[in-house]
């Protein structure tokens, strides 16, 4: 049999069935996106309030000169540590130890005046008793020897003043702390008094004062806690603060609250702070940022999500939930504090839901899709207002 002539025809035919295969298999429906999932977990989260602040010294004391002079002597290193009475700078004493000799010197012949005067007197006194000496002699020697006994008291507050200011060309730290830098050196002439140059500034930082604002609103609705709070003995109350350096890092000792100030700000609506920390080591400065952090409710059974997972559509927030049957839908949620990288829900969501955290560009209403579980993630951050 000739199968030549039939080869066309047998051709053709495959050739149709090959389009008729490539045509369905165009049309075929894809397959189900596939995404990442995540159950929601209830868990026990603490709530917190945080704000921006600026570190102070508990005590910051401006260096001055009380007496004016030369610099002879600087005996700090700036930067160091400085104790209570240690010696900062000594000005040239030279003038004031001799002011000091007249002053003595002043007061011993008053003294010897004074002595001379009240043998008078007494000499006058016997005399008048006996009624030898005439009145107006008896009251001469009173009031003579009274006034040299005020001219031995004044003589002897100008040994004191003169005292003083030779102390005083010895400049002492009156606090212990950090000694900051200064711009003299020796030989430089110092000024005396409040309007003199400053030398130097020296802060206590162990403890350290960390300063912030709270609003109006804030403080009225916790404004009882911190009446309570600050009627305690500052040592009697609650180490509640926390810390958070610039850096990031979690300042190792918790703080006090230690004053709230007596006035709101009118330019910017808040109520000063002040919170106390120690500080050993002189790690924190005064001068830095630091935000600080107080715990004002332990939330139990919240609700998380991760942040990506939350879509939001003309202010309103949505996830993306897969039901037992591994289809998707959107629906509507009230998003409350934030935890690290994770949303706290309040309503819209209930345990055991399970959200897509990865492949929301694919989802549709409805659509069916391919799960697949999100690996655990690790502990959350304490939840911030």
């Amino acid at each position: 049999m000739n199968l030549s002539k039939g080869a066309p025809w047998l051709a053709a035919g495959v050739v149709l069935l090959s389009g008729c295969n490539e045509k369905k298999e165009a049309t075929a429906t894809p397959p189900p996106p596939a995404v990442i999932v995540a159950a929601v977990e209830p868990r026990n989260v603490p709530i917190f309030d945080e704000w921006i602040g600026r570190l102070d010294g508990s005590a910051n004391v401006d260096i001055r000169a009380r007496v004016q002079g030369y610099v002879q002597e600087i005996a700090f290193n700036e930067g160091t540590v400085v104790n209570e009475g240690d010696l900062l700078l000594r000005i040239d004493a030279r003038p004031y130890e001799a002011a000091l000799a007249q002053a003595q010197a002043k007061l011993a012949q008053a003294e010897a005046d004074q002595q001379k005067t009240d043998q008078e007197e007494q000499r006058q006194t016997d005399l008048f008793n006996k009624k030898v000496a005439s009145d107006r002699d008896y009251r001469n020697a009173i009031q003579a020897n009274a006034a040299a006994k005020a001219t031995v008291d004044a003589d002897h507050a100008g040994v004191d003043q003169a005292q003083l200011d030779l102390e005083f060309a010895s400049i002492k730290s009156p606090i212990k702390g950090i000694v900051g830098r200064t711009t003299f050196t020796v030989g430089n002439f110092v000024p005396a008094g409040s309007g003199g140059a400053e030398i130097t500034t020296i802060s206590t930082v162990d403890p350290i004062e960390l300063r912030f604002g709270i609003s109006e609103k804030e403080y009225l609705g916790s404004s009882e806690e911190i009446s309570a709070w600050l009627a305690k003995p500052l040592e009697q109350r609650d180490e509640d603060f926390e810390l958070i350096r610039a850096d990031g890092k979690v300042h190792p000792y918790k703080g006090r609250l230690l004053a709230a100030d007596r006035a709101v700000d009118p330019n910017t609506g808040t109520i000063r702070i002040t919170a106390t920390f120690p500080n050993p080591g002189n790690i924190l400065r005064p001068g830095q940022y630091a935000r600080v952090r107080l715990k004002v409710e332990e939330r139990t059974g919240a609700l998380p999500v991760a942040q990506r997972a939350v879509v939001e559509i003309q202010g309103k927030n949505f996830v993306w939930v897969v039901d037992d049957t591994n289809k998707a839908s959107m629906r509507s949620v009230t998003v409350g504090p934030r935890i690290g990288s994770d949303w706290l829900i309040d309503t819209g969501l209930k345990p055991g839901d399970r959200i897509v955290v990865e492949g929301l560009q694919r989802l549709t209403e409805g659509g069916s899709v391919q799960p697949t579980a999100a690996l655990a993630n690790a502990s959350p951050a304490p939840a911030s207002e």
